[in-house]
């Protein structure tokens, strides 16, 4: 232990007065840095009790009302959007307009000539532009065998037996 303590002395007079200085600097410096990271971490949590403890929220859960914000949602109308200068040039130029496209979609919809199976895995289907079927003629489809929402649905039947409840 004595000679540790000498070991000590004898580093410490080795060491010019600048020397001293800066290792006091870094030694104060890290001590600040250190204080200051733990005054933040307690304050965070401090304010973190607080809110729990009032029970504040960020909004007035009185004023919020599910069934208007969902029939606000479904019976908005869409916005119609004015074109900029290159998209109206770009509308001039093209070959189908998109008016005609949001026509033709409300028309009906395309018959296939032929269907092709790649790889066993997509369907590629030939479309015949020629005869457009209207929708009341649209044939149910069968659902494709790629996406399975088994999971999803029952979720979703969840929520809604939840929503019901809660109402």
């Amino acid at each position: 232990m004595k000679q540790l303590i000498k070991d000590i002395i004898s580093f410490s007079k080795s060491l010019t007065a600048v020397d001293l200085l800066l290792y006091f600097a870094v030694l104060t410096l890290i001590i600040l840095i250190v204080s200051l990271i733990y005054i933040i971490k307690t304050s965070d949590d401090e304010e973190a009790e607080d809110l729990i403890e009032n029970k504040t929220t960020f909004f007035n859960q009185e004023d919020v009302d599910i069934k208007e914000i969902i029939t606000n949602i479904e019976n908005r109308e869409e916005t119609v959007s004015e074109f900029t200068d290159y998209e109206s040039e770009q509308e001039e130029k093209a070959i189908i307009s998109y008016e005609e496209l949001l026509q033709k979609s409300k028309q009906g919809k395309l018959n296939y000539e032929e269907e092709k199976v790649v790889n066993n895995e997509v369907i590629v289907k030939k479309v015949s532009l020629d005869n457009v079927v209207n929708k009341e003629e649209k044939e149910e489809t069968p659902k494709g065998s790629l996406f399975h929402y088994e999971k999803e649905e029952a979720f979703l039947k969840a929520l809604q037996s939840l929503n019901e409840l809660l109402n």
